[in-house]
């Protein structure tokens, strides 16, 4: 066995990347680095599938890629899978940076991929080169010791596993064992291009730094990322112990309880918290956990601050939570509606807490009809046993309903007015007289 192939199959072992058998879906692009991590594990005798995403970024150049690893694909028996994404249309229309919106789409495609096949994971081939221009990058950005730990050789995200066999390997290694065996690829202008924050740090930052500062500058890059990642990993450990003594983890974290700890643990803690509730990590840099931090502090009910991409951390009283803000599907609910005789008094819980019950008056509901529909700014209602009339907002106030909530509270209506806030009271005027009237029993819940 090679050099480097003994290199990548102790990395394989070493990390637990994946086990005998496994199906494993590769990332290739055509550049150097992907073709020979796909020879590499072909030749490890790896079960494999080939992933190509074309970015609609540069024309010809792109569709010249995409037929070279169709080509290489074939040669090698391997199966391909392969998408066009028009990446600069979506950095537009999500108002984010072209390299944000391609490595989006990437990491998308290698889901659906990696789904489709019944793949365990997906092999991409950040190398050490990567990995020191990583940590270079984020240190720059004022990242703290959990960004300076660089990338993991083996990582999740939104439920993709994913593996870097090449992470310890130099760039150069892998040209070399390309030349010695006659293996071609494909040059991606594109990474020579200033533009790019990466090619400048990888053409001008990093050779200057080698020049003028430490000729293994690499080297001390990696030897650090490495030391950070295996130390948060301790801490990490130690915190979420704390953190989530029960699994699974909690959607929200008590105010109370982060607030009770000293300011470092605080930092770690949120930002551990918020990439197990689904925030992807790369957004989580110092400022990030800054700004979730400040909910901390506030003493309004509720408040949020936006994370990026889509993300929000909410407080609502003492509980903070994470929402990814894309427009969510509008409720659907049920109303069941029987003949009943007499009382089923509901006891109150939380307004709009669901499923609930209630009985109404039959005989002063008739024979109009009941309509369900989510409450408004300005409803207000009777309730039963109280003088005059609330605002629905002074009751979900009250009950401390989160701000954020409340448009999504269903209300029952019956000619016009309010009859009943589920999971509160039915309406004065419309309850059943006597244990003996007839009434309509009531039950909504979410369908």
């Amino acid at each position: 066995m090679c050099a480097m192939l003994a290199c990548v199959h102790n990395n394989l072992r070493r990390y637990a990347m994946i086990q005998r058998g496994d199906l494993v879906v590769v990332a290739v692009s055509g550049g150097a680095d992907s073709v020979a991590l796909l020879h590499v594990l072909h030749r490890l005798h790896i079960k494999l599938a080939v992933a190509h995403l074309h970015h609609g970024i540069r024309g010809a150049a792109a569709d010249a890629d995409a037929a070279f690893v169709r080509r290489l694909a074939h040669r090698l028996g391997v199966p391909l899978i392969e998408e066009r994404v028009d990446v600069p249309a979506r950095a537009k229309a999500d108002g984010i940076s072209l390299e944000m919106a391609a490595r989006v789409a990437r990491y998308a495609f290698f889901a659906r991929a990696a789904k489709q096949l019944g793949a365990a994971a997906v092999a991409v081939a950040h190398t050490a080169d990567d990995q020191a221009e990583t940590v270079l990058l984020r240190l720059a950005r004022g990242a703290g010791s959990q960004g300076l730990g660089g990338m993991e050789p083996v990582s999740h995200r939104d439920g993709l596993k994913i593996i870097r066999p090449l992470l310890k390997i130099p760039r150069a290694a892998l040209i070399a064992f390309l030349k010695e065996h006659r293996l071609r690829w494909r040059e991606d202008a594109t990474n020579c291009d200033p533009h790019f924050l990466r090619n400048r740090v990888r053409h001008e930052i990093l050779p200057l730094l080698e020049k003028r500062l430490n000729p293994q500058i690499r080297t001390a890059l990696l030897r650090t990322a490495e030391v950070l990642r295996e130390e948060n990993g301790l801490l990490d450990e130690l915190t979420g112990r704390a953190l989530f003594p029960n699994a699974p983890k909690d959607s929200t974290v008590s105010v109370k309880k982060l607030t009770a700890w000293p300011l470092a643990l605080q930092r770690r803690a949120l930002r551990l918290w918020l990439m197990h509730a689904g925030l992807p990590a790369e957004h989580l840099d110092f400022e990030a956990v800054e700004a979730a931090l400040t909910l901390l502090k506030s003493t309004r009910g509720t408040r949020s601050v936006e994370i990026g991409d889509g993300w929000r951390v909410m407080r609502r009283y003492d509980q903070v939570a994470v929402e990814n803000t894309a427009p969510a599907a509008a409720p659907q609910w049920e109303l069941q509606i029987k003949s009943h005789r007499g009382v089923v008094k509901e006891k109150p819980t939380q307004p709009g807490q669901l499923p609930s019950h209630a009985t109404l008056s039959a005989a002063r509901v008739g024979k109009s009809p009941l309509v369900v529909r989510v409450a408004r700014p300005g409803d207000r209602l009777a309730p039963f046993g109280l003088n005059g009339t609330k605002k629905l907002q002074d009751i979900f106030t009250d009950a401390k309903v989160p701000r954020d909530q409340r448009d999504q509270i269903p209300v029952v209506e019956c000619r016009g007015e309010i009859v009943w806030l589920p999971g509160y009271r039915v309406a004065r005027g419309w309850e059943v007289p006597t244990a003996r009237s007839h009434s309509l029993l009531l039950t909504l819940r979410i369908s």
